[in-house]
């Protein structure tokens, strides 16, 4: 809890250029008379409710889940820490402080109280797998859809429909884009049935077709050629892999997995003619980038990260170890990218995959097995 606490607070006041604004009575003035004013964009929206989902709830985790009161508590806690922030933008250079961060803050931590409350109730014990891993998996899917269905707002538009679909009468195929997706489909394949259960793997075909033809309805979403390609190799030969011979699958799909984000982080092979300075201030291109690319990219990163961590293990290695193998890939290619052309070198990966190695760990010291075992 206090590590979120932390996050939230380096992510809302970051770089911490305080100034004089005025007094303590026009910081209240100027909050108050915002009341009215709404989100600036649906990215802001959304970062705002997400940001505070993990303090509800690891407010709740630490009090008692089940109990009604923990969504009051939850909400206090949310509220009062929104509230500082809100009131110290005013000093901040750069932020801007306005009532419906505050409102919306609220909700995201409500939202995560929630979240806890419900993931503590018989219905879901006796509905989902249990154990860290299935819980972990459950998340990670939760951030796939995150970063491949971002901004999640659906149209009637007929002309916006033609041009979704439009890439795949005009295909520009290559092997990387096909091994590419297939990869991450065959990730996502092995989320769903650690996440949901071998009982609900008929539901994966249906799941499929309703998520490309989710990226037909979303504004900003076109369906390509090499992605259905790479589904379909992931479903018809990785899937009977994972099935019949998991021991030898899940192996061979997290090494792929690993490759592939070595891939997606060195190519092209574009260097520039001198060394750039290696950044370890963390999320520092996040913090001074677009509010709705630097989401999709966090959900796209913390996925890619935790499935990789999550592959390892299952496949027999330890999360220490895991973590570290990890954190040396992401930390050697980073500072290959001192080199190259177009690539923000930092620390940022790094620390993301730690945060995901946490977010397991504590789900491993909250699970049952772990406590009995």
């Amino acid at each position: 809890m206090a590590i979120v606490a932390g996050a939230i607070i380096y992510g809302s006041l970051y770089p911490f250029e305080f100034h004089d604004a005025g007094s303590f009575g026009a910081d209240i003035s100027h909050l108050a008379g915002t009341w009215a004013r709404p989100p600036q964009s649906r990215g802001d929206l959304l970062a705002n409710i997400l940001l505070y989902m993990p303090l509800g709830l690891t407010i709740a985790l630490a009090l008692a889940p089940g109990r009604f009161r923990t969504l009051v508590l939850a909400g206090i806690g949310g509220a009062a820490l929104s509230l500082v922030i809100e009131l110290a933008q005013f000093f901040d250079a750069g932020r801007i402080s306005v009532l419906s961060d505050f409102y919306l803050n609220v909700t995201g931590t409500l939202a995560g109280a929630a979240l806890a409350r419900t993931t503590h109730g018989r219905w879901t014990k006796s509905s989902w797998p249990s154990g860290s891993a299935p819980a972990f998996a459950r998340l990670l899917l939760l951030a796939w859809l995150g970063w491949r269905l971002y901004p999640y707002v659906p149209t009637i538009d007929l002309h916006k429909y033609w041009h979704s679909v439009k890439p795949l009468l005009t295909p520009h195929i290559t092997a990387y884009d096909i091994l590419r997706y297939a990869v991450y489909w065959w990730s996502a394949i092995f989320l769903f049935q650690t996440g949901l259960g071998a009982k609900r793997m008929p539901l994966l075909f249906p799941a499929m077709l309703c998520f490309f033809a989710a990226k037909i309805v979303i504004i900003g979403q076109v369906i390509s050629l090499p992605e259905l390609l790479g589904a379909g190799l992931a479903v018809f030969l990785g899937y009977p892999l994972l099935k019949r011979h998991a021991a030898i699958g899940v192996p061979c799909l997290a090494a792929l997995l690993l490759l592939t984000i070595i891939l997606s982080r060195v190519l092209p092979w574009q260097f520039s003619e001198a060394q750039k300075a290696f950044q370890w201030i963390p999320f520092y291109s996040i913090l001074h980038g677009s509010l709705g690319v630097n989401a999709i990219s966090f959900a796209e990163k913390f996925y890619l990260y935790g499935a990789a961590l999550l592959m390892l293990v299952t496949a027999g290695m330890r999360l220490t170890i895991a973590a570290a193998l990890v954190c040396t890939i992401l930390f050697a290619t980073s500072f290959l990218q001192t080199f190259m052309v177009g690539r923000s070198a930092e620390i940022t990966d790094v620390i993301l995959a730690m945060l995901a190695c946490v977010v397991y760990a504590f789900l491993r010291r909250q699970s049952p097995e772990k406590r009995t075992g």
